[in-house]
């Protein structure tokens, strides 16, 4: 399984793309500025289109359900 990521338009940090119901967007994932921050980024559960994806994570290798390394990439 692939996850789009997108680069945050606030902190300009890669984030991951969450799905929703929307046809088309992902959700940014919640994440903070600094590390040691207890307040999230502005820019965390903003939709963004999933055109706006720059990387796509794959995921690790030797996980249950993986049958097929030669598998075309999808969405989600």
């Amino acid at each position: 399984m692939r996850a789009p990521r997108v680069q945050c338009p606030d902190c300009e940090r890669p984030v991951a793309l969450m799905p929703t119901r929307r046809t088309g967007y992902g959700v940014i994932h919640d994440h903070k500025r600094e590390r040691h921050s207890l307040v999230l980024c502005s820019g965390s559960m903003r939709q963004l289109p999933l055109t706006d994806a720059t990387l796509w994570q794959d995921a690790l290798p030797g996980l249950p359900g993986q049958t097929d390394q030669d598998a075309p990439p999808t969405l989600f």
